[in-house]
């Protein structure tokens, strides 16, 4: 689906180079009119996107942590997924976000270091295998200065399915980050088809140095860390796996038996439970399906930052599981995933059992169609839960959930200001797409109702104002 801003002055565009610099130069105050002025001239979504990935991973370093002002990077694709379901104009009201986002990020950089990322290393590697070797290695030691080159290096000469294999690896080997490192996977690999090869090094560059951020730990190849202990016990335990573990049967009681086991257990008994029932001969849907409800359920006891993280994090495991090609990849992707559940439930603490997600209750609405949906959203932000229980009556009454769905995105797009709010909404909204069309996707949908955007009496200021500039 294209998003064309006007016909006909193509030709007037600046080149790459030079509209990625546009972004970074011009001053905050200004930048939103140039943008706005570079769509009227024909400026096309692709060309838009392409820019800002370069310009924030070129601009905004991912370091002191995966996270914080990194969410200029990390929200890109999300951003580019509800641009593309919004109608007119109002699918260039998240690029604008995501561009107030960036600057302020990119001030906040200026700032605190001054970083900016400096000319791409000399090519040194001459097959690919060589560079392979040397990019493994570099990763293996969180070395952040060798994997800079030996990123370039693998990209240049691999294919591209051999480097989303090894990232995807990479992106799930540690509990850092409440699950930053396998968004930004996910992420760079939802936008390399669309900047092209041309424009990839700086958002390669950037994700390398994501995946060394080692926090505020020791190197963790010179130890015995915590956060990277799941990920040495579970490679041991893969082969307890049985081989038929894709022939797995649907299986609602032992998804059921998991949602439990998840708000009572520890990480590394997190994952032998996934791996008792594939021994049982659970389907990874039935899993998977375990796992977004577990997160849904974290969100909706307490719509914060912190939970949020169960709900994307889960999402991006389940994208490494699904694109993946070797199975130890996949196994390890749905097991790490798992692992990250009671790590997010301490960080939220005690949880009222009358918000646990299979004992959610509808509550009654007074209207139907549209006006039932409007009455569900219209509990947003201030009474969370009765936004869920009211979207639950909704959708069990037999109410759209692509209706339900449009609303989230419009009410995004118009009044979202974080870049959780993004990265929040198309995680659980891909996660009900991914679900099998049953009562527990219609309540898990309900529930992620906790942390969407609400209508408001007018669109943000960033909308307000790109609004007005599109006219």
């Amino acid at each position: 689906m294209g998003l064309s801003g006007g016909p006909g002055l193509a030709q007037t565009l600046p080149e790459a180079d030079a509209l990625h610099s546009l972004l970074e130069d011009t001053p905050h105050e200004r930048v939103a009119a140039e943008l706005a002025g570079l769509i009227r001239g024909g400026l096309d979504h692709r060309r838009a996107l392409t820019a800002l990935a370069v310009a924030t991973s070129r601009r905004v370093r991912p370091f002191p942590h995966v996270g914080f002002k990194y969410h200029t990077v990390l929200a890109l694709q999300s951003v580019h997924l509800t641009a593309l379901n919004l109608p007119g104009r109002e699918r260039w009201l998240p690029v604008f976000w995501a561009l107030d986002y960036f600057k302020r990020a990119q001030d906040s950089e200026r700032r605190r270091s001054g970083w900016t990322m400096g000319p791409a290393p000399d090519p040194v590697a001459g097959t690919a295998e060589a560079a392979r070797k040397r990019l493994i290695d570099a990763l293996d030691r969180w070395d952040v200065e060798a994997v800079d080159p030996a990123i370039l290096d693998f990209a240049r000469l691999a294919t591209p399915e051999q480097l989303s294999e090894l990232l995807f690896r990479y992106g799930i080997r540690d509990l850092r980050a409440i699950g930053h490192k396998v968004i930004a996977v996910q992420n760079v690999h939802r936008l390399l088809p669309i900047v092209g090869p041309e424009n990839a090094p700086p958002v390669l560059r950037s994700l390398a140095a994501a995946l060394q951020n080692h926090d505020y730990d020791p190197n963790p190849a010179t130890g015995d860390l915590p956060s990277d202990r799941t990920w040495r016990e579970f490679q041991a335990m893969l082969g307890e796996i049985p081989k038929t573990w894709k022939r797995g049967r649907r299986d609602d009681a032992a998804r059921n038996e998991l949602v439990r086991t998840l708000r009572e257990t520890s990480e590394l008994d997190a994952g032998r439970a996934v791996i008792d029932l594939l021994q049982r001969g659970v389907s990874t849907d039935s899993i998977w399906e375990a796992l977004f409800a577990a997160a849904a359920e974290l969100v909706l006891t307490r719509p914060t930052v912190v939970p949020v993280h169960a709900q994307t994090s889960a999402n991006a495991f389940h994208y490494v599981f699904r694109h993946a090609r070797t199975e130890s990849t996949q196994l390890l992707a749905l097991l790490q995933s798992a692992a990250f559940m009671p790590a997010f439930r301490r960080g939220v603490g005690d949880t009222k059992s009358e918000l646990r997600i299979d004992e959610l209750e509808p509550l009654a609405l007074s209207g139907t169609g549209v006006d039932a949906l409007r009455e569900a959203f219209s509990e947003l932000p201030n009474d969370p839960a009765s936004g869920a229980r009211k979207a639950l009556h909704y959708l069990q009454q037999g109410g759209s959930a692509d209706r339900l769905i449009a609303g989230a995105r419009r009410h995004l797009a118009r009044n979202g200001q974080g870049s959780h709010d993004y990265k929040f909404t198309e995680a659980a909204l891909e996660n009900y797409r991914e679900m099998p069309p049953t009562a527990w996707r219609d309540r898990i949908l309900a529930a992620s109702m906790a942390y969407f955007t609400g209508p408001a009496p007018a669109p943000s200021p960033v909308a307000q104002e790109a609004l007005v500039l599109l006219d």
